[in-house]
C-alpha cells in the first residue's frame, strides 16, 4: 500500500494503520538520526518524538511531496531542537559554574586599588625599565621579543627587569611606610 493511501485511511479514522507508516520507516529514520545525534537513548527519543508529530499533524501533510521526506524534515528538526537545548543546559551549568567563583565587591575593589597603586609606582621608573616591565607582564612578551622592541641585547632587557622589580619593591615599601593607617595597602607580588 502506498504512503499516501495509508494516510487517506489514517485520517479517515483507521488510526491503527499509522504503525504500517511506522514499521516502514523506523530504521531507517533511526539511521539517519545517528549522524545528527551521538547519544542512542537521544535518536530513540528522537524518532518516537518525531512519529507522534507527524502523526498529531497529518492533517497537514500534502503529497506533494514523500512522506518520507517530510518525517525526516520533522525529524531533524526535533534532533536540531534537542541540540539547542542541550548547548543550552551545559551553557547555563557553565554559568551557574562561573557565578560561584565571581569576586565579591569589596574584592574587585582591592583589585582595582592595587593595579591603579602599580600603574602609578611603575610611571615613576625610569623609562627602560618602565617599558621593560610593561612589554614582559602586561603584553606576556618574551625577552627576546622586548630585546627587538628596545633594541637592546637579552642581558640588559634581563638586567633591566631585575632592576626595575627591585625599584618597584623599594618604591612600595616607601610608600607603605608613609601609610597614615599603618596599615599595608600593597597586596601583590611584583616579583613575577
Amino acid at each position: 500500500m502506498e504512503d499516501a493511501e495509508i494516510i487517506r485511511q489514517v485520517l479517515a479514522g483507521h488510526h491503527e494503520q499509522y504503525t504500517e507508516l511506522v514499521q516502514r520507516y523506523q530504521e531507517p529514520l533511526i539511521h539517519f538520526l545517528r549522524r545528527t545525534l551521538g547519544s542512542e537513548a537521544d535518536v530513540l527519543d528522537c524518532t518516537q518524538d518525531a512519529f507522534l508529530a507527524a502523526y498529531r499533524n497529518l492533517n497537514r501533510y500534502s503529497d506533494e511531496y514523500p512522506f518520507r521526506a517530510w518525517l525526516y524534515a520533522i525529524a531533524r528538526n526535533k534532533a536540531l531542537d534537542l541540540l539547542r537545548k542541550r548547548r543550552r543546559e551545559v551553557s547555563l551549568t557553565l554559568d551557574e559554574n562561573l557565578v560561584d567563583q565571581q569576586a565579591r565587591p569589596e574584592e574587585v575593589w582591592l583589585a582595582k586599588e592595587q593595579a591603579a597603586l602599580l600603574s602609578e609606582v611603575l610611571n615613576e621608573l625610569p623609562e627602560h625599565y618602565m617599558q621593560a616591565l610593561y612589554l614582559r607582564y602586561h603584553q606576556e612578551l618574551s625577552y627576546e621579543e622586548i630585546a627587538m622592541v628596545l633594541q637592546v641585547p637579552v642581558s640588559r632587557v634581563k638586567t633591566y627587569l631585575h632592576r626595575g622589580k627591585e625599584k618597584m619593591r623599594q618604591r612600595l615599601e616607601r610608600r607603605d611606610s608613609h601609610d597614615g593607617d599603618g596599615q599595608r595597602v600593597m597586596g601583590p607580588n611584583v616579583s613575577r
